[in-house]
């Protein structure tokens, strides 16, 4: 039943994890607020945070962006 496996929560892989959560672990401070802001509560669009994680100097894959956000990246399973 679905309202049964509400309250599951993917688990974190032991395998790598995306070029997304690599960045996310490697930040400190105000830099990862930003990013989780970016990522969830603002509403920036795949596109937006791609380009401005670019212009600071960060590669991520662009499709990765969506993918970790939904939690169908390689980081959960």
């Amino acid at each position: 039943m679905l309202a049964d496996r509400i309250g599951e929560d993917p688990r974190r892989r032991t395998g790598l994890p995306c070029s997304v959560a690599e960045l996310e672990e490697s930040l400190d401070g105000k830099e990862a607020d930003a990013l989780h802001a970016m990522l969830y509560t603002l509403g920036w669009s795949q596109e937006k945070i791609y380009a401005a994680l670019r212009d600071e100097g960060h590669s991520v894959g662009k499709q990765t962006i969506n993918r970790h956000r939904s939690r169908s990246c390689r980081c959960f399973q």
